[in-house]
């Protein structure tokens, strides 16, 4: 049976037994009487304190393990090292030397202690390094990590800046989520160096060298420094201003993308607003909802996390809870997955197309007129508007103007006709069918006059859109005379060339013939018609 002593390391509570703790006060002392000799060693023997509570918390398992014993104290000062190995058993002039019983104690507590092993390798952590940064001290930490100077890795991070444009992202990244070597202890750590006494006082004669020499420095080139000062500064307000203005940039973005995201929203609710993505009409109310915010927290919280970055870097401001960035990372990676989820999908339902191909007759004519009627303006007459009776496109049904009207020749004895080509895509062969199916659209024709809807339907409600777009052919018998009005320009302009059968700039139509080879301007200049041939006589031979 072994008497216990409660202690207290770094804010933890250990039971310890008596014969160990007398072994740990003792080495403690050692270190305090070695380190303890300047200003900065308080900093110096908390870091070494932490690292023994650190591997005395390794040594306890609950319900196993509670109490340290010698055993554990003796590992622990194999691992950290003693003061006498690198001291050379000399006392310091401004100290007493220890008494004689206490050199017996410790030479029977070294007497006690089992062999010291060598140190082994201390993995590294990947950390920001505060001491060789520019910016964060990323790249340097990064140097560290994978034993490559910083310079290299600034100029890596610079590569991508430029060339791919990611590196300014991945460098926020790891400005955020990367901890910064604060002490002794994490910038050993980043080093892969192990936390022992020998490299504790390397660090911290490091330490008084460069105070040292800090101090020659600032007696010999203080006139040097203040113009480095002045020069520094003036860079530093230009950086400020411009962070400021990107600051400022990045605000105005991610209010932008918040507006837009509003708007849409609204949109898919069934608000009419001037702002929306078409891409969102090619998927299922449902999932374009899901769609939407996918892709607004794949852009917004990016730029959210470079305004923060920014602000810490301009105000000072404080850093962002871990829970908060690991929420938003996780976040922004689900947005990443289902961006790339409604893409595939999406790209699915164009995989098939088919067209359905219908033929109507048309009364024959000696002379026909194509123009074309805009359904998106309401004709009605007086006592239909006051009585209401307004034959509007009903709802649930999208308008398209995807459509082209193609003038045909035949032979003079055969009757004239109309083909539709109504043409969809879809995930099958069946759904592009029915998806083609769907489109209405008639050519309606009164005597000699064809009249052309400017825009075909299909039922939104059952059908979204799968690039539906229809082609209509008028095949006319050669002699057949045709008159365009001016607006179906745009629409037959595969057939002809409008452009070329303007003799009065301010005529509302064209007049046309059908010939073997199609459609001939019937208003064209003679003389030019037979410069023409001659040319393509001459070009034949």
């Amino acid at each position: 049976m072994n008497k216990t002593i409660i202690i207290n390391i770094n804010s933890i509570v250990f039971h310890i037994e008596e014969d160990a703790y007398e072994i740990l006060r003792s080495y403690m002392i050692d270190i305090k009487r070695h380190f303890g000799r300047s200003e900065d060693s308080k900093e110096i023997l908390e870091d070494i304190e932490n690292r023994i509570a650190e591997m005395f918390s390794e040594r306890i398992h609950s319900g196993k393990k509670e109490v340290i014993g010698i055993d554990d104290v003796n590992q622990v000062i194999g691992q950290m090292g003693r003061v006498s190995d690198f001291e050379a058993g000399l006392v310091g002039e401004d100290e007493e030397a220890p008494s004689t019983a206490d050199a017996e104690k410790a030479n029977e507590e070294q007497e006690q202690q089992a062999p010291i092993n060598e140190p082994t390798y201390f993995a590294k952590k990947l950390m920001k390094d505060p001491d060789d940064k520019i910016l964060g001290g990323v790249c340097s930490g990064l140097g560290h990590y994978f034993g490559i100077e910083p310079k290299w890795v600034r100029v890596m991070f610079l590569a991508f800046f430029l060339f791919a444009g990611s590196g300014a992202m991945l460098y926020i990244v790891l400005w955020i989520f990367m901890p910064k070597a604060a002490t002794r202890a994490d910038k050993m750590a980043m080093r892969g160096e192990a936390p022992n006494l020998q490299n504790f006082k390397k660090s911290f004669e490091m330490d008084e060298l460069s105070s040292q020499l800090s101090g020659t420095r600032e007696y010999i080139g203080r006139s040097a420094r203040s113009v480095e000062s002045f020069i520094g500064s003036f860079f530093r307000i230009v950086g400020r201003v411009l962070g400021i203005i990107i600051l400022f940039s990045v605000g105005m973005t991610l209010l932008g993308l918040f507006i837009f995201f509003i708007f849409n929203g609204l949109y898919l609710i069934g608000f009419q607003t001037e702002v929306f993505f078409p891409p969102l009409e090619l998927l299922d109310p449902s999932d374009a909802y899901l769609a939407l915010l996918a892709g607004f927290l794949a852009n917004f919280i990016p730029f959210m996390a470079l305004f923060y970055l920014l602000l810490r870097v301009l105000f000072n401001a404080p850093k962002m809870n871990n829970y908060a960035s690991l929420t938003l990372l996780t976040a922004w990676g689900l947005s990443i997955i289902a961006i790339i989820y409604f893409s595939v999908a999406t790209a699915q339902n164009f995989r098939e197309t088919s067209t359905v191909k219908v033929e109507k007759q048309l009364q024959s004519a000696p002379n026909y007129v194509f123009s074309e009627k805009d359904v998106r303006v309401i004709d009605a007459s007086s006592e239909d508007f006051d009585n209401g009776r307004l034959k509007a496109i009903e709802d649930g049904f999208s308008l398209r103007d995807d459509l082209s009207i193609r003038i045909e020749s035949l032979d003079s004895l055969e009757k004239p006709f109309i083909q539709y080509n109504y043409t969809a895509k879809g995930r099958t062969f069946k759904q592009a069918s029915d998806n083609a199916s769907d489109i209405a659209y008639q050519v309606k024709q009164d005597g000699a006059s064809l009249l052309f809807d400017s825009h075909f339907l299909f039922s939104s409600k059952k059908k979204l859109y799968r690039d539906q777009r229809i082609d209509v052919s008028v095949f006319l018998p050669v002699g057949t005379k045709v008159t365009i009005m001016n607006n179906m320009d745009h629409k037959v302009f595969h057939s002809v060339s409008i452009h070329e059968c303007y003799p009065d700039i301010n005529q509302k139509s064209t007049e046309w013939v059908m010939t073997k080879n199609g459609l001939k301007c019937a208003t064209a200049d003679p003389e030019e018609e037979k410069e023409k041939v001659e040319e393509t006589a001459t070009s034949e031979s």
